[in-house]
Protein backbone atom coordinates (compact mmCIF):
# COMPACT_ATOMS: atom_id res chain seq x y z
CA UNK A 1 0.00 0.00 0.00
CA UNK A 2 2.26 2.59 0.98
CA UNK A 3 4.60 2.16 -2.33
CA UNK A 4 1.95 3.00 -4.82
CA UNK A 5 -1.05 5.58 -4.92
CA UNK A 6 0.17 6.93 -1.89
CA UNK A 7 -0.54 10.57 -3.54
CA UNK A 8 -4.92 9.45 -3.00
CA UNK A 9 -4.91 10.92 0.87
CA UNK A 10 -4.14 14.51 -0.90
CA UNK A 11 -7.75 14.16 -2.48
CA UNK A 12 -9.32 14.20 1.13
CA UNK A 13 -7.33 17.28 1.94
CA UNK A 14 -8.90 19.29 -0.52
CA UNK A 15 -11.05 21.64 1.09
CA UNK A 16 -9.95 21.97 4.11
CA UNK A 17 -9.62 26.06 5.33
CA UNK A 18 -7.88 27.20 8.63
CA UNK A 19 -8.65 30.68 9.72
CA UNK A 20 -6.07 30.84 12.55
CA UNK A 21 -3.19 30.00 9.68
CA UNK A 22 0.08 30.90 11.19
CA UNK A 23 3.27 32.09 9.56
CA UNK A 24 5.25 29.10 7.98
CA UNK A 25 7.54 27.86 10.49
CA UNK A 26 9.56 24.58 10.78
CA UNK A 27 9.45 22.26 13.30
CA UNK A 28 11.26 18.87 14.42
CA UNK A 29 8.72 15.85 14.85
CA UNK A 30 10.98 12.80 16.78
CA UNK A 31 9.78 9.85 15.52
CA UNK A 32 10.27 5.93 17.10
CA UNK A 33 12.87 4.47 14.57
CA UNK A 34 10.90 1.41 14.03
CA UNK A 35 8.27 0.17 11.05
CA UNK A 36 5.40 0.34 12.41
CA UNK A 37 2.91 1.04 9.36
CA UNK A 38 0.22 1.58 8.34
CA UNK A 39 0.58 3.37 12.11
CA UNK A 40 4.04 5.10 10.85
CA UNK A 41 7.34 4.47 9.14
CA UNK A 42 9.37 7.85 9.48
CA UNK A 43 12.40 5.90 7.42
CA UNK A 44 9.69 5.52 3.70
CA UNK A 45 10.70 8.28 1.35
CA UNK A 46 6.78 8.91 0.33
CA UNK A 47 3.99 7.69 2.45
CA UNK A 48 5.10 7.46 5.72
CA UNK A 49 1.78 6.03 7.31
CA UNK A 50 -1.62 7.55 8.76
CA UNK A 51 0.53 9.78 11.58
CA UNK A 52 2.57 11.54 8.91
CA UNK A 53 -0.50 12.17 6.77
CA UNK A 54 -2.20 13.07 9.51
CA UNK A 55 0.21 16.02 10.41
CA UNK A 56 0.98 16.71 6.66
CA UNK A 57 -2.51 17.67 6.67
CA UNK A 58 -2.79 20.05 9.25
CA UNK A 59 0.57 21.12 7.96
CA UNK A 60 -1.14 22.07 4.81
CA UNK A 61 -3.86 23.88 6.99
CA UNK A 62 -1.81 26.15 9.28
CA UNK A 63 1.17 26.90 7.40
CA UNK A 64 3.86 24.81 9.91
CA UNK A 65 6.15 22.49 8.62
CA UNK A 66 7.19 19.82 10.12
CA UNK A 67 10.75 18.04 9.70
CA UNK A 68 10.65 14.17 10.88
CA UNK A 69 13.99 12.75 12.71
CA UNK A 70 13.58 9.02 13.86
CA UNK A 71 15.21 8.19 17.19
CA UNK A 72 15.19 4.32 19.03
CA UNK A 73 12.36 4.12 20.95
CA UNK A 74 14.22 4.70 24.56
CA UNK A 75 16.09 7.79 23.13
CA UNK A 76 13.42 9.46 22.06
CA UNK A 77 12.31 11.49 25.04
CA UNK A 78 15.23 12.11 25.79
CA UNK A 79 15.97 13.94 22.44
CA UNK A 80 12.56 15.67 23.82
CA UNK A 81 14.30 16.55 27.20
CA UNK A 82 17.24 17.84 25.97
CA UNK A 83 15.11 20.04 23.38
CA UNK A 84 16.60 18.43 20.36
CA UNK A 85 12.86 18.39 18.75
CA UNK A 86 10.07 20.37 19.00
CA UNK A 87 7.89 17.20 18.94
CA UNK A 88 7.70 13.61 19.77
CA UNK A 89 5.39 11.03 18.46
CA UNK A 90 3.88 8.55 19.17
CA UNK A 91 3.45 9.12 23.13
CA UNK A 92 1.18 8.59 25.90
CA UNK A 93 0.42 9.40 29.28
CA UNK A 94 0.93 6.10 30.35
CA UNK A 95 4.02 5.47 29.32
CA UNK A 96 7.02 6.35 31.55
CA UNK A 97 9.42 8.05 30.84
CA UNK A 98 13.51 7.52 31.67
CA UNK A 99 12.68 10.97 34.09
CA UNK A 100 9.73 11.23 35.80
CA UNK A 101 10.76 15.27 35.10
CA UNK A 102 10.07 14.59 31.77
CA UNK A 103 6.33 13.68 32.11
CA UNK A 104 5.76 16.42 34.00
CA UNK A 105 6.41 18.99 31.13
CA UNK A 106 4.88 17.45 28.76
CA UNK A 107 1.64 18.52 27.12
CA UNK A 108 0.45 15.88 24.77
CA UNK A 109 -2.27 16.56 22.16
CA UNK A 110 -5.82 14.90 21.29
CA UNK A 111 -5.15 11.42 20.06
CA UNK A 112 -4.17 11.03 16.89
CA UNK A 113 -5.97 7.54 17.34
CA UNK A 114 -6.80 4.75 19.47
CA UNK A 115 -4.74 1.30 18.67
CA UNK A 116 -5.44 -2.01 19.89
CA UNK A 117 -2.85 -3.22 21.91
CA UNK A 118 -2.81 -6.92 21.19
CA UNK A 119 -1.29 -11.03 21.79
CA UNK A 120 -1.20 -12.35 18.57
CA UNK A 121 -1.22 -16.20 18.43
CA UNK A 122 -1.00 -19.22 16.55
CA UNK A 123 -4.94 -20.20 16.22
CA UNK A 124 -4.96 -23.20 17.93
CA UNK A 125 -3.47 -20.83 21.14
CA UNK A 126 -6.69 -18.68 20.34
CA UNK A 127 -8.37 -19.07 23.33
CA UNK A 128 -5.46 -19.75 25.66
CA UNK A 129 -5.31 -17.98 29.44
CA UNK A 130 -2.52 -16.46 30.39
CA UNK A 131 -1.81 -18.81 32.82
CA UNK A 132 -0.72 -21.19 29.40
CA UNK A 133 1.54 -18.31 28.43
CA UNK A 134 5.23 -19.66 28.79
CA UNK A 135 6.84 -16.93 26.11
CA UNK A 136 6.44 -13.96 24.42
CA UNK A 137 7.88 -12.18 21.63
CA UNK A 138 8.30 -8.28 22.30
CA UNK A 139 10.21 -5.68 19.55
CA UNK A 140 13.03 -3.93 21.80
CA UNK A 141 11.98 -1.00 23.55
CA UNK A 142 8.09 -1.48 23.87
CA UNK A 143 6.91 -2.46 27.08
CA UNK A 144 4.17 -5.14 27.35
CA UNK A 145 1.97 -3.88 29.64
CA UNK A 146 -0.79 -6.88 30.25
CA UNK A 147 1.91 -9.15 31.06
CA UNK A 148 4.04 -6.98 33.34
CA UNK A 149 2.67 -8.65 36.51
CA UNK A 150 3.41 -12.34 34.93
CA UNK A 151 7.25 -11.37 33.76
CA UNK A 152 7.40 -10.08 37.34
CA UNK A 153 6.95 -13.09 39.00
CA UNK A 154 9.23 -14.92 36.36
CA UNK A 155 6.21 -16.99 34.87
CA UNK A 156 7.03 -15.48 31.49
CA UNK A 157 9.57 -15.43 29.13
CA UNK A 158 10.06 -12.54 27.31
CA UNK A 159 11.95 -12.50 23.94
CA UNK A 160 12.93 -8.85 22.66
CA UNK A 161 12.93 -8.45 18.96
CA UNK A 162 14.37 -6.09 16.73
CA UNK A 163 11.00 -5.40 14.64
CA UNK A 164 6.79 -6.09 14.93
CA UNK A 165 7.85 -8.49 11.97
CA UNK A 166 10.52 -10.15 14.19
CA UNK A 167 8.42 -10.97 16.52
CA UNK A 168 5.46 -11.82 14.82
CA UNK A 169 7.65 -14.23 12.42
CA UNK A 170 8.34 -16.35 15.86
CA UNK A 171 4.87 -17.04 16.12
CA UNK A 172 4.77 -17.57 12.90
CA UNK A 173 7.99 -20.64 13.66
CA UNK A 174 6.25 -21.51 17.00
CA UNK A 175 9.17 -20.08 18.92
CA UNK A 176 6.92 -18.24 20.90
CA UNK A 177 3.61 -18.78 22.31
CA UNK A 178 2.60 -14.89 21.30
CA UNK A 179 3.61 -11.74 20.48
CA UNK A 180 3.10 -7.93 21.45
CA UNK A 181 2.05 -6.61 18.32
CA UNK A 182 -0.51 -4.21 17.60
CA UNK A 183 -3.43 -5.60 15.99
CA UNK A 184 -3.37 -3.51 13.06
CA UNK A 185 0.12 -3.61 12.74
CA UNK A 186 0.04 -7.42 12.48
CA UNK A 187 -2.82 -7.71 9.71
CA UNK A 188 -0.19 -5.78 7.74
CA UNK A 189 2.82 -7.87 8.28
CA UNK A 190 0.34 -10.62 7.36
CA UNK A 191 0.19 -9.80 4.59
CA UNK A 192 -1.09 -13.49 2.94
CA UNK A 193 -4.34 -15.20 3.22
CA UNK A 194 -2.16 -17.95 4.68
CA UNK A 195 -0.38 -16.21 6.96
CA UNK A 196 -3.65 -14.50 8.37
CA UNK A 197 -5.10 -18.13 8.81
CA UNK A 198 -2.23 -18.98 11.02
CA UNK A 199 -2.43 -16.20 13.39
CA UNK A 200 -4.98 -14.27 15.45
CA UNK A 201 -5.38 -12.45 18.33
CA UNK A 202 -5.47 -13.96 21.64
CA UNK A 203 -9.04 -13.63 22.53
CA UNK A 204 -8.90 -14.28 26.46
CA UNK A 205 -5.89 -12.15 26.93
CA UNK A 206 -6.70 -8.32 27.66
CA UNK A 207 -6.62 -6.21 24.48
CA UNK A 208 -8.02 -2.86 23.68
CA UNK A 209 -6.97 0.79 23.18
CA UNK A 210 -4.25 2.57 23.69
CA UNK A 211 -4.04 6.39 22.94
CA UNK A 212 -1.18 7.72 20.25
CA UNK A 213 -0.76 11.52 20.95
CA UNK A 214 2.53 14.17 19.68
CA UNK A 215 4.08 15.43 23.00
CA UNK A 216 6.02 18.63 23.44
CA UNK A 217 7.58 20.69 26.16
CA UNK A 218 7.75 24.18 24.35
CA UNK A 219 5.53 24.21 21.54
CA UNK A 220 1.85 24.18 23.58
CA UNK A 221 0.46 26.51 21.25
CA UNK A 222 1.27 24.07 18.41
CA UNK A 223 -0.34 21.49 20.33
CA UNK A 224 -3.59 23.96 20.61
CA UNK A 225 -3.55 24.09 17.07
CA UNK A 226 -3.43 20.20 16.14
CA UNK A 227 -6.52 20.01 18.81
CA UNK A 228 -8.77 22.14 17.34
CA UNK A 229 -7.63 20.97 14.10
CA UNK A 230 -8.30 17.06 15.13
CA UNK A 231 -11.93 18.31 16.50
CA UNK A 232 -13.12 20.23 13.29
CA UNK A 233 -11.76 17.67 10.34
CA UNK A 234 -12.80 14.28 12.43
CA UNK A 235 -14.52 13.39 9.15
CA UNK A 236 -10.49 13.86 7.09
CA UNK A 237 -9.63 11.55 10.02
CA UNK A 238 -11.73 9.04 9.67
CA UNK A 239 -11.33 8.98 5.66
CA UNK A 240 -7.46 8.28 6.60
CA UNK A 241 -7.81 5.61 9.01
CA UNK A 242 -9.94 3.68 6.27
CA UNK A 243 -7.28 4.31 3.52
CA UNK A 244 -5.05 2.64 5.85
CA UNK A 245 -7.40 0.21 6.48
CA UNK A 246 -6.95 0.96 10.09
CA UNK A 247 -9.10 -0.48 12.77
CA UNK A 248 -9.83 1.05 16.42
CA UNK A 249 -10.69 -0.98 19.83
CA UNK A 250 -14.66 -0.39 18.75
CA UNK A 251 -14.23 -1.96 14.95
CA UNK A 252 -12.65 -4.57 16.56
CA UNK A 253 -15.61 -5.27 18.74
CA UNK A 254 -17.94 -4.93 15.59
CA UNK A 255 -16.00 -7.81 13.52
CA UNK A 256 -17.97 -11.18 13.43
Amino acid sequence: MHNTRWWLIWLSVLGISWANASPQKTFVVGCQDIDYFPHYNFSLKEDKGYAWAVLEAFSQASGHQFEYRSYPIKRLQRALAQDSIDFAYPDNADWRSIHDKIDSRKTLSKPLISAISATMVLTEREYYSMKQFRSLGVPHGFTPVHWLERIAKNRLNVLEVNSPNAAINLVLKNRVDGADVEYNVAQYLLATPEKKQKVTIAKNIPHGPVTFHLSTIEQKDIIHQLNEFIVANQALLTRLRHYYQLLEPQDLRDLP
